[in-house]
């Protein structure tokens, strides 16, 4: 995997066979930093979880609405964001996140690209971009030195879980 641009950190995703969509999360030198436990059943849930195996970031949505939404909990259960998505388009897909804290991120990416990009006040956070040529799912991300990378793997994980069942 190529270096991360100063100032970021590069991270690969990669999805595990099975139900749920879990995906082991490795750094440049191939370390497990993170894991994301997808959770089966009729609301899509999802747990990522710290290089310790403890929860830092739980996401919850609901699929079945107009706009899709998610929700992304700490691990002491308080909300610290959450997403609505329109019914994504082949062309390009547009997602708001509003942060607990006042913030607003914008997420914005191709479905046929698979590439999406997070700004916050119009300057570029995370960079997203999926492989094609894999037989597992696996996403490269750029996450900006100050964002936690594990609010960055619940916001790929949302957007995969809209994108898989759209």
């Amino acid at each position: 995997m190529d270096p991360a641009p100063d100032g970021w950190q590069r991270l690969l995703m990669k999805s595990k066979f099975g139900a749920g969509r879990d995906f082991e999360v490795t750094d440049g030198d191939g370390e497990r930093r993170y894991f994301v436990d997808g959770k089966m059943g009729p609301t899509p849930k999802a747990d990522i979880l710290g290089p310790d195996g403890t929860v830092a970031f739980t996401v919850l949505g609901r699929l079945l609405g107009v706009p899709k939404q998610m929700t992304i909990s700490d691990a002491a259960g308080a909300q610290v964001a959450s997403m609505k998505a329109k019914m994504f388009s082949p062309i390009k897909s547009k997602v708001n996140m509003e942060l607990a804290d006042g913030g607003h991120w914008h997420i914005e990416g191709s479905l046929i690209e698979k590439d999406y990009s997070v700004t916050s006040d119009g300057a570029p956070i995370i960079a997203i971009s999926q492989k094609w040529v894999t037989i597992r799912d696996a996403y490269t991300l750029d996450v900006i030195d100050g964002v936690d990378p594990a609010l960055a793997l619940a916001v790929v994980w949302a957007i995969d879980r809209w994108v898989e069942r759209d």
